[in-house]
């Protein structure tokens, strides 16, 4: 039985090849995007749950009330988890890790910078990063040691063992290694290459009993039948009890969450990277049901072509169950066949979708998720798609499949063809507003005033080579015709390191707590970076001794501090009084997305780990990064030139939001690409049925333009009403999507009469191409037999 239904569904299937192609390619291509999205999805969903441990792993955030809202982040002070493991008997262990600039390290003549943490030993007791020599957890028992992965270890001693070998850092510390461990896989949200001991930070006197400087992130493993909901409880006061900052709420949030629920507010996680998971999974599966409803839409169809087929077949003998095997047969070698496609799409496709993503995905093909839900695929689709038309087929009475053309309007005078059509491009219209809309936003904050000229400007960190000669180099750079001038900073141009609450000045209430995000600079800042003075002068330390204790405020801090004449104004901040010298105009630093922050520039009195230099106009760039090259290697010898422009960094901001606005583009297209497909289906076979009408109406006088619109008017009026079901609910939810933004564009209905009018057009080229030609057919050659 099964045979004679694959060969009769091969007939039928080879009889309309133009329908079949349409189905298989739609299918396909639907299916190929599809599954390329869930293997995204499903590596985002194993980020850091893979650790043996990862339910009882937590990381302590913390929650504290700033002006009427509460602010929630996840650093803490350097004593914060050692009294944690001390008073709480359910904790079995924790860890600290510092989350720095890439450090130095050196062997030999080899030298690299790697993404480097201390660390705790209890870091490789929670999570499992498999070891390849020696043990981790022993290693940071000891001040003295490093941790490497093996492709740094590799990097820097060869094929020759690390183990027991001396890599110095920073040019500072010589450190043994004493274990190896395999690169942290894909999956994980920690990007380290090399951990050094928590100890050895205590030894060199950076850690202390303060609990005002939040620098590291915390991490605690509970015991295992230990309530999280009861220690929370119990733990919200921690920091309060030990400390003077008793405004401070604490808990602890699965570790394995962080990935996806990282996004709080009012104390609470709201989402974060799983909202972008959850669309662009609905996004591939509305992809897949558009396909799908081509082939519903073009089978029911030919409902009319194959009344008779089922008539003569009912009248043989065959059952219902007889025929909606058959169509389900016929369905589901369609579903194969779009599957096969898609598998050869998927190949061809994956090496450029993991570089669009940036991402190392692993290959789907080893993996038996992927073959689990290709099974699934074929046989849901296959089913499903196939369902509607087979049930309906299959219900034809003989005596009337036989006597008259088959209908298939419903209720209310409704198609559900045309339900279909119209849901296929509201979809459409969804799509193409929102793309739309999202690169009207990315547009509206990439043209945004940063405040600062970003362009030709490098940054280079501060090693302690080059810390011990500071001015020399400085000097020498400035020499170089080529560079217009120099600036050494706490932080790059592009970033902010610190923020505080805790800052004084006259006229202050005590309980105005607003958070002022700290930068730091030895002089020419304000020409380096190119700024706009407003009041005042730079900080100059060269010109200025006193200068280590003065500041520039932006716009933004001098109104928040009641400011009418900032200059000479004192500001207090971690026990030492500051001089305002100077104002400029707000600038910013960090996310371009957010409202601009209060910031305050201070002098060397903060720790200056950046150079920043800004090549003059005009200048040729790779002579000039040519001659400071010559210059960094006098003053930092042994030491690579890793330089980095400040525009380049800056624009890695956007990156995220740009893969966000190309992959909804790319699936718009696909969208498109797939409904056109049935349209045009669709078209052709209602001009066949049409075919005797329009010769009738040619023979008594109707114009090619007469006929291909009625022909078109039929789809017009589908996609009309589909626009208008689209625009509302693109309204609704992108107007949500733009709240998450503090500087955001507004929404504009010219956005919403382009997707019309653009989805319209498709349409009707989609469409008036098959309308044309069956208006140009030769009455004649259609009603010779009539």
């Amino acid at each position: 039985m099964l045979k004679n239904y694959l060969k009769i569904a091969w007939r039928n299937i080879n009889r309309s090849k133009g329908y079949a192609f349409i189905n298989i390619a739609g299918l396909g291509i639907g299916m190929a995007a599809s599954i390329l999205i869930l293997i995204w999805v499903q590596f985002e969903l194993s980020v850091d749950r893979f650790h043996e441990n990862s339910d009882r792993v937590y990381a302590v955030w913390r929650n504290a009330e700033m002006q009427g809202e509460i602010f929630t982040w996840d650093y803490t002070p350097a004593p914060y988890a050692p009294t944690l493991i001390d008073q709480y008997p359910e904790v079995e262990e924790v860890a600290r890790i510092t989350e720095w600039d890439p450090q130095l390290l050196t062997v030999g003549e080899s030298s690299f910078y790697e993404e480097s943490t201390f660390t705790d030993p209890g870091f490789f007791k929670m999570f499992s990063f498999e070891a390849i020599e020696g043990d981790p957890v022993q290693a940071l028992e000891e001040p003295e040691s490093i941790v490497l992965t093996e492709s740094v270890a590799r990097k820097l001693f060869g094929d020759e063992s690390a183990m027991g070998k001396t890599v110095t850092v920073e040019k500072q510390m010589d450190l043994e290694v004493k274990a190896i461990i395999k690169d942290l896989p894909e999956n994980t949200s920690f990007p380290f290459t090399a951990f050094f001991s928590m100890k050895k930070l205590d030894q060199m006197g950076w850690l202390g009993d303060f609990w005002g400087n939040n620098s590291m992130r915390t991490f605690a493993m509970l015991k295992e039948g230990s309530s999280l909901e009861n220690f929370n409880e119990k733990f919200k006061g921690f920091t309060a009890k030990n400390s003077e900052y008793d405004d401070i709420s604490d808990f602890l949030f699965p570790f394995e969450d962080l990935h996806l629920y990282s996004k709080f507010e009012n104390g609470q996680s709201v989402g974060g990277k799983i909202e972008l998971i959850q669309m662009f999974g609905i996004v591939s599966i509305l992809v897949l049901f558009i396909a799908g409803i081509n082939f519903v839409n073009l089978s029911t169809a030919q409902s009319d072509r194959r009344s008779k087929e089922v008539g003569i077949r009912k009248i043989a003998g065959a059952g219902k169950g007889m025929l909606i095997g058959q169509f389900l047969a016929e369905s589901t070698l369609i579903a194969i066949s779009a599957y096969l496609f898609a598998i050869l799409l998927v190949s061809l496709l994956f090496p450029w979708f993991k570089d669009l993503l940036g991402q190392d995905l692993a290959n789907p093909f080893t993996q038996p998720f992927f073959w689990g839900i290709s099974i699934l695929y074929v046989l849901v689709i296959g089913v499903l798609a196939g369902s509607y038309p087979a049930f309906l087929m299959s219900a034809y009475r003989p005596a009337i499949a036989l006597k008259t053309k088959m209908d298939s309007r419903r209720g209310f005078g409704v198609k559900p063809r045309e339900v279909l059509v119209v849901f296929q491009f509201a979809v459409v219209v969804i799509l193409i507003s929102s793309v739309w809309i999202v690169r009207d936003q990315m547009n509206f904050v990439q043209n945004r005033d940063l405040g600062l000229n970003k362009d030709n400007l490098i940054f280079h960190p501060v090693t302690q080579s080059i810390r011990n000669n500071k001015a020399a180099l400085r000097n020498e750079l400035l020499a170089l015709p080529a560079v217009s001038s120099v600036s050494y900073t706490f932080s790059p141009l592009t970033e902010i390191y610190s923020d505080t609450n805790e800052m004084k000045w006259q006229g202050k209430d005590e309980d105005f707590k607003p958070s002022i995000s700290r930068m730091g600079t030895d002089a020419a800042l304000v020409e380096t970076a190119g700024l706009e003075l407003i009041a005042g002068r730079d900080i100059d330390i060269y010109t200025y001794a006193s200068d280590s204790l003065s500041v520039l405020i932006n716009e933004t801090t001098a109104q928040i501090m009641g400011f009418d004449d900032p200059i000479g104004q004192i500001i207090q901040d971690d026990g030492y009084e500051f001089t305002v010298v100077g104002m400029v105009k707000d600038f910013i630093m960090d996310s371009p997305f957010d409202e601009v922050k209060p910031i305050v520039v201070i002098g060397p009195e903060r720790d200056l780990n950046f150079i920043h230099i800004r090549v003059s106009e005009g200048e040729n760039l790779k002579n000039a990064l040519a001659s400071m090259e010559s210059i960094f290697s006098k003053f930092n010898p042994d030491a690579p030139f890793e330089y980095q422009f400040v525009d380049e960094q800056h624009a890695q901001k956007f990156k995220a939001q740009e893969r966000t606005a190309l992959l909804t583009s790319i699936f718009t297209g696909i969208a498109v690409v797939i409904s056109c497909m049935g349209l045009f289906g669709l078209a052709t076979f209602i001009a066949e049925l049409r075919k005797k009408e329009i010769s009738v109406r040619k023979v008594m006088g109707a114009t090619v333009s007469s006929l291909v619109a009625l022909i078109s008017s039929e789809f017009t009026r589908l996609v009309i009403i589909s626009v208008v079901i689209g625009i509302p609910v693109t309204w609704y939810f992108m107007s949500d999507w733009l709240n998450t933004f503090a500087y955001r564009t507004t929404l504009n209905w010219s956005v919403f009469l382009w997707t019309g009018g653009l989805t319209l057009l498709i349409a009707l080229l989609t469409v008036s191409s098959q309308a044309i030609k069956a208006a140009l057919v030769n009455p004649a050659k259609t009603l010779k037999s009539e």
